[in-house]
């Protein structure tokens, strides 16, 4: 999936703020204010209403964009997926899971399919270590440490 793809759908192609729906009303913030950083991590979807409230101080701050967007990762990359982050992340290993539960982490690149387990055949649904990529371990540092 695209970016905004990922990003649409975290919001239920709404604003993360407000909530308002519309494509045409609706933007890609970058939270660090660097349009180069195209990262997932560092957009949100947001109305121009409230992308003009925060770029003309007008109550919308940053820490409340953040916070936001972290409630967004935990949504989009749900708690099973954060915990195998953060298992991967302190073993160094890995985790072995059913890869339907961590192949949007794979396409997020926020970890890597190692090597299938255990199955019988060609079956993509065997379990299979995953480890965590550098970028996991980035978003795991700054949003959850």
């Amino acid at each position: 999936m695209r970016l905004e793809d990922w990003l649409l759908s975290e919001t239920d192609d709404s604003c993360a703020i407000c909530g308002i729906r519309g494509n045409q009303i609706l933007t890609i913030h970058h939270i660090d204010n660097d349009h180069s950083n195209n990262v997932y991590d560092n957009t949100i979807i947001l109305c121009h209403n409230c992308h003009n409230q925060h770029h003309q101080d007008k109550g919308l701050t940053r820490n409340h964009i953040e916070n936001r967007k972290r409630h967004l990762i935990q949504k989009t990359l749900t708690q099973y997926g954060l915990n195998a982050m953060k298992i991967a992340n302190r073993n160094r290993f890995g985790v072995v899971a059913m890869p339907f539960l961590l192949y949007h982490l794979v396409d997020l690149g926020y970890m890597t399919k190692e090597e299938r387990q255990m199955g019988y055949g060609n079956q993509e649904d065997a379990t299979a270590r995953f480890a965590i990529t550098e970028n996991g371990s980035l978003l795991l540092h700054k949003w959850f440490s």
